[in-house]
């Protein structure tokens, strides 16, 4: 008898704990977009630890379908995504990708990324301007896929794919210099920019259809900003 009024106290101490846990953390579903998804279609899923309690910062952590982290740092508001403080970033085998800090949503501090196969791939400075709301990224130090460091201390060549955009090109004290040329797979166009001190004077974009658009920095900013 008192055997089975132990494990009674038992699963209700259990369901008790399993209940508060619940209660703080809140667990989202996300599309490939990262816009809020159904369990039954989704490719990733977010939790707020503390997702109950009032706090100033709030504990979160994205996960791939295959249960691995994706990315874990802190939020300055539960429901909306506001980095705050150092995030760490996953592949999807589990190897670290990138470490960045960010302050109030901006991107502020040193910045390293990791190749799959965990060589360094890139360290980065950014510098976040509150009045211009403009973040300045100085590129440190970056290596190839061969392990070769070709920007040492903020000067050589460059030459990177992130997502869909691949680009190369000089880098003078750690900002874009002279020409660049790149490609964009999912818009299907390449492009040849001009640059100076970091900052594009020119640019010019062809399709797929060889159609020609110039650009210059006014007009890729509204372009931005249209998006």
């Amino acid at each position: 008898m008192k055997k089975s009024h132990f494990i009674l106290f038992f699963l209700l101490i259990s369901a008790n704990l399993f209940a508060q846990i619940n209660m703080v953390s809140k667990k989202f579903f996300l599309d490939s977009l990262y816009c809020e998804a159904t369990p039954e279609n989704y490719s990733y899923t977010r939790v707020i630890t503390n997702y109950s309690q009032k706090s100033v910062r709030y504990v979160v952590t994205d996960f791939y379908k295959n249960g691995r982290k994706k990315m874990t740092g802190a939020t300055l508001d539960r429901d909306v995504l506001k980095k705050d403080g150092e995030f760490i970033y996953y592949y999807k085998n589990g190897a670290k990708e990138a470490v960045i800090n960010y302050k109030e949503d901006h991107k502020e501090g040193k910045e390293i990324n990791w190749y799959e196969n965990q060589s360094k791939k890139f360290e980065r400075q950014n510098i976040w301007n509150p009045k211009t709301k403009t973040v300045q990224t100085l590129i440190l130090n970056f290596w190839n896929v061969n392990k070769e460091q070709t920007v040492v201390d903020g000067n050589g060549e460059y030459e990177n794919t992130d997502s869909f955009i691949t680009e190369k090109g000089t880098i003078k004290n750690g900002l874009k210099q002279g020409l660049w040329e790149g490609n964009d797979t999912a818009r299907k166009i390449t492009f040849t920019e001009n640059y100076d001190k970091g900052i594009l004077i020119s640019g010019v974009s062809v399709d797929e259809n060889n159609i020609k658009t110039p650009y210059t920095y006014l007009n890729k900013k509204q372009a931005v900003k249209n998006n």
